[in-house]
């Protein structure tokens, strides 16, 4: 019962806050406001992480997580509120926006970690690495079908309703989650700092290895989230339901790649196919626009899916059995700096590429950057390979 009402809080949090996220981008996109805005609040969405996730990662290894976890989601309703509240102001006062996006990437920058790192105080010992990849499953079936979400809802109503249901998930997920009942925190008294982490990873090269990969494979998310939208809705000429409609082609893509992981989760070699696999996705993210047609896109982009969700369900795994439980809080939020933040910097990028040389350059300018370095990843992570 505690596990099916962690999920349930969790589905509902994870689609709320993926929703979000494509509608900031949207709604950005929207404005009349200066080049490469929507890349903008991208980046300040994501900020936050690399800002605070030491002090994120602390007070998930010092203090009760479910208490914390709902502090900073609580963060997302009110954001997620203010802009049903308030959404004129910030249509005709667009640079506002940049603030809210940044509040809630603070609350982003805790609840993602949170949400893996108090497994440990929910399930068996011996069942964490398998909720874990449950749990990231989860996170990107989420993300996948958030843009199809939005787009039924907006088809027929304005931004501020968007946001007015996004608040209400995050209230009820809140609510559920006060439930929760997780073992009781160890109060002795430990040394929390940095330092922590740097020995833990100067010693484990492959928990170092599997960072490195996190980032290399988050590279492509970034014009994925922003300028795909873009190309469909600008040189498709689709709707918001049709948008939506091709983009959650993810969403399924993304389930078969975490459903595949689950099976062989106890497999050997782990390390040759993810690197492999993040080498043949690059090839997918190529065929993505050069076609200027709606269903190829939508097959390569499910097929883009399958490589992800095996890829991002392994990443947070190895970590969570490799990690103790000293540092495991800050661990997974520094994993979450790579994994959540690194799409912000290549979203913020390929939007300024996009409105310079082109949508359809830029994507095969980046594939090709891509494909270069998981190339060398695969040769040069020996460490990886061999788990």
């Amino acid at each position: 019962m505690n596990l099916f009402l962690y999920y349930i809080s969790f589905a509902l949090g994870t689609l709320a806050a993926s929703a979000f996220l494509y509608s900031m981008v949207i709604f950005s996109q929207s404005l009349n406001a200066i080049k490469g805005f929507s890349g903008i609040v991208f980046f300040c969405l994501f900020l936050p992480f690399p800002l605070f996730f030491f002090f994120t990662g602390t007070l998930l290894d010092r203090y009760s997580k479910k208490w914390i976890l709902l502090a900073f989601q609580s963060i997302h309703f009110l954001v997620a509120l203010i802009l049903f509240l308030w959404s004129e102001i910030f249509i005709l006062h667009s640079q506002l926006l940049l603030i809210l996006a940044f509040a809630n990437g603070i609350g982003m920058s805790t609840v993602l970690p949170g949400r893996m790192a108090i497994l440990k105080d929910l399930a068996e010992d011996h069942r964490v690495v398998f909720h874990t990849i449950l749990g990231n499953l989860l996170i990107i079936v989420c993300f996948g079908l958030s843009p199809l979400f939005v787009g039924a809802i907006k088809e027929s109503n304005a931004f501020r309703d968007v946001f007015l249901i996004i608040a209400i998930m995050h209230f009820v997920s809140i609510s559920i989650a006060i439930f929760l009942s997780v073992k009781k925190h160890n109060s002795k008294q430990q040394s929390y700092s940095i330092q922590d982490i740097v020995h833990f990873l100067q010693k484990d090269k492959v928990s170092r290895q599997v960072l490195y990969v996190t980032i290399l494979s988050m590279l492509a998310l970034g014009p994925i989230q922003v300028l795909l939208p873009k190309y469909l809705k600008e040189s498709l000429s689709l709707g918001e339901l049709a948008r939506g409609t091709v983009l959650v082609f993810f969403g399924p893509g993304l389930f078969i790649g975490g459903i595949l992981t689950i099976f062989f989760h106890h497999m050997e070699r782990k390390g040759v196919v993810l690197l492999s696999i993040l080498f043949v996705s690059t090839f997918f993210f190529l065929g993505l626009v050069p076609f200027s047609n709606a269903l190829i896109t939508s097959i390569f982009l499910f097929a883009f899916g399958i490589t992800g969700g095996i890829i991002s369900s392994l990443l947070p795994a190895l970590l969570q059995k490799r990690a103790d439980d000293h540092t495991r809080g800050r661990l997974l939020s520094l994993y979450t700096v790579c994994f959540q933040f690194t799409p912000a910097v290549s979203g913020l990028g390929s939007a300024y590429l996009g409105d310079s040389i082109g949508i359809m350059n830029t994507f095969f300018t980046m594939g090709i950057f891509f494909a270069i370095l998981s190339l060398v990843a695969f040769f040069l992570y020996s460490d990886l390979r061999k788990i």
